[in-house]
């Protein structure tokens, strides 16, 4: 019996310069993300990070093509971290949906890269793949398998809009009250009688 092909270790020469790139990148996304903590996102360049962190502009090119790749990485990450917020909280739609709404709670600024608000732009298109599996965690709660589900658009939609009205203070109340509104229209879905097409009464 032939042993099966052995993929050769990287040498340490690689392994070193692989290391060094990725704690390069931490470290322009960690001052990027300060960055947009003290100014907000729109103050993120490739210039503003090379001052904040002392190289030329051309350090953060070697490692990012440019600021909306900085933001693409912010938002891929974002989601990966809230699906799995979302998947570790138990298994009924209501946990899912107060898992959502306190991660975006927890990190505003975050979730206002992940979803265009506060003026930054990255293409939705460049993200359907994360956004989608927010999408499946709702799906999997409900125990439905079809992913346009009007009940899953009718959750998310809602917990989102809770967020972004807190987020301009067009709804000033405290997490305990969020979270109410939000547990009281989940409920109301649920309870509504589910029409053959996917929709609602």
């Amino acid at each position: 019996m032939t042993p099966p092909e052995q993929v050769p270790e990287p040498s340490r020469s690689r392994q070193r310069r692989e290391r060094e790139r990725a704690e390069a990148r931490t470290e322009i996304l960690q001052a990027a993300r300060e960055l947009a903590r003290a100014e907000g996102w729109e103050a993120v360049s490739m210039r503003r990070l090379a001052d904040r962190i002392g190289y030329s502009a051309n350090y953060a090119y070697r490692y990012f093509k440019g600021r909306d790749d900085i933001l693409l990485a912010f938002v891929r990450d974002g989601f990966v971290r809230l699906v799995g917020i979302m998947r570790s909280s138990g298994t009924s739609v209501q946990a899912a949906a107060a898992a959502y709404l306190d991660f975006a709670l927890d990190e505003p600024d975050l979730y206002q890269v992940m979803y265009g608000l506060g003026g930054v732009h990255v293409p939705a298109a460049d993200t359907v793949t994360e956004g989608d599996a927010v999408g499946a965690v709702i799906a999997e709660a409900l125990g439905i398998t079809d992913p346009n589900d009007d009940r899953i658009a009718r959750i998310w939609a809602t917990a989102h809009g809770l967020v972004a009205l807190h987020a301009i203070r067009k709804l000033p109340i405290d997490r305990a009250h969020l979270h109410r509104l939000l547990a009281a229209s989940v409920d109301d879905l649920l309870r509504t009688p589910q029409q053959p097409d996917g929709g609602v009464r």
